[in-house]
């Protein structure tokens, strides 16, 4: 780099159009290799999801969620079927309380997987890209038999869940948990005592707890700063069924820094997240009861709601996702709805966070938060 040019700042677009960015335009500006303001900027994934809400039914609503973000599927539609539900005093079956519960877990682990697999191909570690993709297909193929579908599962309904476990779908799912145990022990050797992974994410993205809370960070991005903060065990819901399972909110401490977390933390945090909604649906399996799968009332309560409002949430894989809605009477579509996606506020965390690491850290940062377009440009 020539001398007389070395201090001068440089904006440089990272995206929309580059790979690593999913579809989001962050404008950095930098000084040689160091990175000293960054720009988030929203807009380049809009969809209109909530006025879509607006023209669809209290059946079709769900769809439009899990569109969002389909890598979570079963865990995205549920703040609408849940808000839907309060304002129509639906009863939810234990049957289905149960299987909704089981089949959020597996999505968790199946968006995990691959938020996992892409964020190693950023880093240009290749076989941490292919190796979880091919277990997630032990997933898909659980969900297809469920539901007929691998991504757009449309699963839960108000009042219960559409689709009942049978005897396959079960073996299905115990056999992608039996590869996914068999191999994870593999994957967290190879990858967090990587010389290289620790080279590149050790001290990268460093931000503690407090920073993390006023920003509004969730789910792994603030548990990985030592905080047990997770809507499963702080506000149980009556509609699904944690409470039948003994688990503990799963947290990363830094050695280092106590009550912080960097890039390394976060991936460390989101193996501990597998393991944790693993040992769930095992607890749950067997103790799936026998009964209806939805309120025989719903779909009449659900096609006309009366004058009302709802706030329906959830601790998704990428933090607290939630929807409020608001009926009129008699009303066959919501009067507004709202959604608060949990990577609106990591993807403006970068603002704070980024200024002073390097250019090549940048990737490094933004995937460790596991950001998602969908579940802010919406």
């Amino acid at each position: 780099m020539c001398p007389e040019i070395v201090d001068e700042a440089a904006q440089v677009w990272f995206g929309p159009q580059h790979v690593s960015a999913h579809g989001w335009a962050t404008k950095l500006t930098i000084v040689g290799d160091y990175i000293v303001e960054c720009d988030p900027n929203a807009g380049y994934f809009h969809r209109s999801a909530e006025k879509c809400l607006e023209f669809r039914n209290f059946q079709q609503g769900a769809l439009i969620m899990e569109r969002l973000c389909m890598l979570e599927a079963f865990l995205a539609e549920y703040p609408y079927v849940k808000a839907v539900e309060q304002i129509a005093q639906l009863d939810v079956p234990e049957r289905a309380r149960v299987m909704r519960t089981i089949m959020m877990e597996a999505s968790r682990i199946h968006s995990l997987q691959f938020w996992w697999g892409q964020f190693g191909a950023e880093l240009g570690l290749f076989a941490m890209t292919l190796w979880p993709w091919v277990d997630r297909e032990y997933f898909l193929d659980a969900f297809e038999e469920l539901t007929g579908s691998r991504h757009a599962v449309s699963y839960s309904a108000p009042g219960g869940v559409k689709y009942d476990f049978n005897e396959k779908s079960i073996k299905m799912l115990e056999r992608a948990l039996d590869r996914l145990e068999d191999r994870l022990p593999k994957f967290r050797d190879m990858i967090l005592r990587s010389p290289t992974f620790k080279l590149r994410t050790k001290k990268i993205g460093l931000f503690d707890a407090a920073q993390g809370l006023k920003w509004g960070l969730s789910g792994p991005n603030i548990k990985a700063c030592g905080i047990p903060m997770d809507l499963r065990k702080d506000d149980p819901d009556p509609n699904l069924a944690y409470e039948m399972c003994d688990w503990e909110v799963p947290v990363t401490t830094n050695e280092d820094h106590p009550g912080q977390c960097d890039a390394y933390d976060r991936m460390s945090q989101r193996f501990k997240e597998i393991e944790t909604s693993a040992s769930i649906i095992r607890q749950l399996l067997p103790q799936v009861p026998e009964g209806p799968i939805i309120d025989p009332k719903a779909r009449a309560k659900a096609n006309r709601l009366p004058e009302g409002e709802a706030y329906g949430r959830v601790e998704g894989t990428r933090g607290v996702t939630t929807l409020f809605l608001k009926t009129a009477d008699k009303a066959q579509t919501p009067y507004r709805a709202k959604i608060r996606g949990p990577c609106f506020a990591s993807y403006y965390s970068l603002k704070h966070l980024v200024p002073g690491s390097t250019f090549a850290d940048f990737v490094v940062i933004f995937g460790s938060l596991d950001p998602y377009p969908g579940w802010w440009d919406r």
